[in-house]
């Protein structure tokens, strides 16, 4: 496999002061009928043309096929301006999340082979990123639930982590579910633990972010339309063009900036939707975790015919 690299002739305006990137995006096709999967797929390309973000990261989750996931909507993208980054979630033995990003589809296969779910230990994360080649993203480190970094480990644990990571995501869209549906407001009756985990997911306090880490916005999309905010950089003035060597490029730990390209539904039952669905998709996604973990099931078998 040889190294992805940006077709500059995708975007009829190569000129640019700023990139995006999205470094958390779920295919979420995992156990899905070929018809069923086909909608899904359509919707992703259809969502990406109009969000039209450069690149974006195929991160499913490790114990959902993210091989056959990143395959698929590499495919599905085919012929838009977003590139398609080769990336899984990977699950630790603790239960907790670490996104790792390959330079290619070759690394990814490396990569998987070595991160098997809940086999490896998040104190090694940042070993197996130099092991692998490969770039590291803590996500939603005080997320709710039990996958959150921060959560896991304790905060000191988690600031000494980081030290060593490429980056730490300092705003997580998914977080957007619960902020629209009143949270934030008061709204919604919620222990102020949970309000605190919501609110440090959407945007992390300075005090949780080192100088020399980058700092990734992600849409952490489980729904093609939930793709709201991704990150944003400038690029330099002496080479205002999109990147060609996107890997070289994230090497450099940018601090990403909030950029929203979906504006919020302003329907307040379609924010309530939204929500929904992620909650059972978290629910979906915990059982199959489970059932896995206990031995009751194995992942489902790669599907895409270049997976083999």
């Amino acid at each position: 496999m040889t190294e992805i690299h940006f077709d500059q002739s995708k975007s009829q305006n190569t000129d640019r002061v700023s990139v995006t990137f999205d470094l958390h995006y779920h295919t979420n096709i995992y156990r899905y009928s070929p018809s069923k999967r086909d909608q899904r797929l359509a919707l992703h390309r259809q969502c990406l043309k109009e969000t039209n973000v450069d690149f974006v990261a195929s991160t499913e989750h490790g114990y959902k096929s993210p091989l056959d996931a990143y395959l698929f909507l590499r495919d599905a993208t085919e012929g838009l301006h977003t590139t398609i980054l080769p990336a899984v979630e990977a699950v630790s033995s603790e239960g907790v999340d670490i996104i790792y990003i390959f330079r290619d589809e070759a690394d990814l296969r490396r990569g998987l082979d070595k991160l098997p779910p809940f086999e490896w230990s998040v104190n090694n994360m940042n070993r197996l990123r130099d092991d692998l080649g490969a770039i590291t993203s803590i996500p939603h480190p005080f997320t709710p639930g039990k996958t959150g970094l921060a959560n896991a480990v304790g905060d000191k644990r988690f600031m000494e982590l980081q030290e060593e990571s490429d980056y730490v995501e300092i705003h997580n869209g998914l977080s957007l579910h619960f902020l629209e549906n009143g949270i934030k407001d008061g709204q919604l009756v919620a222990p102020p633990a949970l309000k605190r985990k919501v609110n440090y997911t959407y945007r992390l306090p300075n005090e949780f972010r080192l100088d020399h880490v980058g700092w990734s916005v992600s849409s952490d999309a489980h729904f093609p339309t939930h793709q709201m905010i991704v990150g944003t950089v400038d690029l330099p003035e002496n080479h205002q063009t999109i990147p060609n060597d996107w890997f070289s490029f994230l090497q450099q730990r940018h601090k990403f900036r909030k950029k929203e390209v979906r504006e919020s539904n302003k329907k307040q039952w379609m924010n309530v939707w939204h929500m929904l669905q992620s909650g059972y998709c978290t629910m979906e996604e915990a059982i199959e975790k489970r059932a896995q973990k206990s031995g009751l099931i194995k992942v489902a078998a790669d599907r895409h015919p270049d997976a083999a």
